[in-house]
Order: structure tokens, then sequence, then C-alpha cells
């Protein structure tokens, strides 16, 4: 038995003949950046998601640094976000020159807890930028008040719960800004990486543009027969070269249509490990009332946890560590000071965590013999 964290050529297989056919169009077509297949995805995604715009970027990174030079965060400034993420979620801030501001984790959620905002707020805070974690939604009513409150920005990360909601309401449209990852193994992912950031906002939407494609004022081309010219280029900002390919857009328009149904077999698989793991030492996710958990991991809690892990990977499961150490203890953020001990709940739920796979295309099947071998490995002293 094998049992992989994700399975892409079988998803593959599920959907070739529409993936083929979309990316025989752009083939033909022959354009492979900013035409009308973006576009039309922009479209599309934003309808999804109930907003009013959407801007493709070329990662979940490039979604989040894009994200917050449009809200004009900078040099001087901070943003409180959760040390348990990926290093996507605070390089972007500090490549803004801002300066990231961790706050510790609710320990059932594993989202940012909003009882811990406040104390970490400064006349320099800027933004709050929470992550909907291993895509359970955070907390959003409060932290949205909290940001109302004071006066600050909020910046969505749903690079890990796309299609998730919060009293109904789609992730990443809570905020001025929200961002979201369409790298492979992501809940719903490219054949190469791909992000988006949605906004309400038109102005934001216009500076996420700008800030997309070098810095440069998109100006209208002027057509003579068959031969059209660029005007001269206007840069009125330093921006990233960073917009999303036409290949990956014809693609992800394909996989959107089937993103509602892949939603659901997650959280099918996730609610029959749960069944399977009720009355063993595990801790099991936990889904807030009034919120839609889309599963990008199942995420279990257990002693001893490097152990069973090895025990789990001999016998042939795959498991993952999203994400350990946190942030605040890895070599790269040294220089803000921080030891083990600072942030309590997120070092406890660091050293028990493990992912499990979870992905749509996972079998019932599969997951009983995942539970199997589990339950053996917790037994062993």
């Amino acid at each position: 038995m094998t049992v992989p964290m994700n399975d892409l050529r079988v998803q593959y297989l599920s959907i070739k003949d529409e993936v083929d056919e979309a990316i025989r169009r752009v083939l033909s077509n022959g354009v492979f950046e900013m035409d009308e297949e973006l576009e039309a995805f922009e479209e599309e995604f934003a309808r999804f998601c109930g907003v009013r715009h959407a801007v493709g970027v070329g990662s979940g990174t490039a979604a989040l640094q894009v994200a917050l030079l449009a809200c004009g965060i900078g040099a001087g400034d901070e943003v409180i976000s959760v040390p348990n993420t990926d290093i996507s979620s605070a390089s972007a801030i500090s490549h803004c020159g801002a300066r990231v501001v961790w706050a510790d984790i609710d320990p059932r959620t594993y989202n940012l807890e909003p009882n811990r905002i406040e104390e970490k707020i400064t006349p320099r805070t800027k933004a709050i930028l929470p992550v909907h974690l291993y895509g359970h939604p955070a907390d959003m009513e409060s932290i949205m008040a909290i940001a109302r409150t004071h006066g600050l920005m909020v910046i969505e990360d749903a690079a890990l719960a796309t299609g998730a909601r919060y009293k109904g309401q789609r992730v990443g449209t809570f905020g001025q800004v929200g961002c979201f990852s369409f790298a492979p193994s992501k809940i719903m992912g490219g054949y190469g990486d791909g992000g988006m950031v949605v906004t309400n906002d038109d102005d934001m939407a216009t500076r996420a543009r700008l800030f997309r494609s070098y810095g440069e004022e998109r100006l209208a081309y002027q057509w003579f027969g068959d031969i059209a010219i660029h005007a001269p280029f206007n840069y009125v900002a330093e921006g990233l070269h960073s917009h999303l390919d036409t290949l990956q857009a014809a693609v992800l328009r394909v996989k959107l249509k089937k993103l509602e149904e892949w939603i659901t077999r997650r959280r099918e698989n996730a609610h029959h490990y749960n069944g399977l793991l009720d009355g063993l030492e595990v801790i099991t996710p936990f889904e807030q009332e009034g919120v839609e958990h889309v599963y990008r991991v199942y995420v279990i809690r257990v002693q001893d946890r490097d152990r069973v892990r090895q025990e789990l990977a001999m016998k042939g499961v795959a498991t993952g560590l999203h994400y350990v150490p946190p942030l605040h203890l890895q070599p790269a953020y040294r220089r803000l000071g921080h030891k083990r001990g600072d942030f309590l709940v997120t070092e406890q739920v660091a050293d028990e965590l493990l992912c499990l796979p979870v992905f749509p295309e996972l079998s019932k099947q599969q997951i009983e013999e995942v539970v199997e071998v589990l339950k053996s490995s917790l037994n062993r002293p």
C-alpha cells in the first residue's frame, strides 16, 4: 500500500479531455500572456468569490506582495499575522519594507486568535493579515471589528482555503483584499504556479493590476490594420512582473467548474476520518459553527508525532508537517529576536500536528488503510 499526500495524475485523468482542449486552444491562439483567456478566468473567479474584481498574478506569494503594495504598505509599517504559516505570508510583508508582527493562534482552529491582536497594535500598525489555515476560515467577524476600531486594513491570506465560507460568505472577500494560490498542490492548483488578488474596491483593483505589471499604467493600443502599436512606456511605480500565464488561466477555468465537487469530496473524506478516529488518542480537526472547512490537509495532533510519522512512512503512508517549525523559530527571522516560549499555543500545536492526505480522489478504502496504520503506530510504546 502507498497513499500519497496528493495524486495530481489521477485528477488530470478525470478531466483530461477538457484540460487538453483548453491547452490546445491556447497553443493554437499563440498568445501566452495577458490574453482574453486570463480576463475570462478573472471574471469567472470573481463571480465564484462574489466580488467585483479578480487580478491574476504569478503565484500566491506574488498575490500577497501585490496586495500589500496596493494597500500602500511600506517602510516603517507593521502588519500583524501568525507564525504558523508558510514563509510567503511573512516574506511578502518584509519585501514591502514593512515589519511582520506575530500573534498567537486559537488552539482549536489554528487561526489568528482575535483576543491576541490588540496587544500587538502600535502606532505603526497598518494592517492585519489573517491566514485561513488548512482550509478553516479565521474568525473574520471579530478581526474585522478590531480593524474598524483601530482604522486598520485587512489582507486575507486564503491560499489554503479557496472556496471556504465563513457565515455563508467566501473567504478572501471580507477585508480590503484577499489573496489566493493556485500552486499545483493547493485546493485548486494549476500545472505550475499562479495566484489571484480579489477585491470589491475599484481603486484597489487598479493598483493591483499596476503592481503586477512592472508599475506601468495600461495604455491603449492603436490598431493600424492587423498591427497594434503600443504607446510609450509610462512607469508610475516600481512594480513586479507577475501575471498569471494564459496557459494556467485556461487550465484553471476547467478546474473552477469542478471546485465545488472537489470541496464536497474533501469534506466527505474528512468526515470519514472523523468517524474512524473517534475514541483514539488523536485530536481531530475542529470545524467552528457557521463555517465551511475545505480541508487543504487533514490535520491531527498526536503525542510522539515524529515516531508516529516515521512508522506511517515505513508502511507507505505519506504525511506532511505544515508548518513546522513555526516562523518565529526559523533562522530567516532571528533578526526579530523571538525565542521558544514566545507563542505557546503555536509551539504546542507545531510539536504535535500531523497532516494526513485528504485529496478529492482519495478512496474510502485508502482512508481506512491510513487509519489502520495509524492505530498500530499509536499503540506502540
